[in-house]
């Protein structure tokens, strides 16, 4: 079995997740209070506004699970009453695009995940090294 690279030849290091207030400064909502569902539709509409069976059909393949519209309609609806996204027809078809306060919620709520998983994500990345350096300094 190789040597752990990180606890034999690399001295001990504390790992402390960043504050809200380091990242973006005060935070008026969290992760919790949005939800992963409403961060991830807010994510993708941040990268390309677009109409809600795309939506739907993104999200089923991000989460591998298949999102149905009893799901995705009432969320969509909620994020409008929030003011985070905005819809517009185009034809025949309804697209939402994220408003700036959509954006503001988005980073605050990743800002929130990203601390309170830091150091989750640290440890399994860290202990799925992809190269792992044995004794004689050669990738194993």
């Amino acid at each position: 079995m190789s040597p752990d690279i990180h606890s034999e030849h690399v001295e001990e290091v504390s790992f402390h997740a960043p504050t809200k207030d380091e990242i973006f400064g005060k935070s008026e909502i969290s992760e919790i209070e949005l939800g992963l569902l409403q961060m991830q539709i807010l994510w993708i509409l941040k990268r390309e506004s677009t109409h809600g069976y795309e939506i739907m059909k993104r999200l089923s393949e991000l989460k591998n699970v298949h999102i149905t519209q009893g799901t995705m309609y009432p969320t969509l609806q909620r994020l409008e009453e929030l003011r985070y996204i905005k819809r517009r027809e185009d034809g025949r078809k309804i697209i939402y695009d994220l408003t700036e306060k959509g954006k503001k919620a988005l980073d605050e709520g990743c800002a929130s995940f990203t601390r309170t998983f830091f150091g989750i994500f640290h440890d399994y990345v860290c202990g799925k090294c992809v190269a792992r350096v044995g004794e004689r300094g050669v990738k194993e």
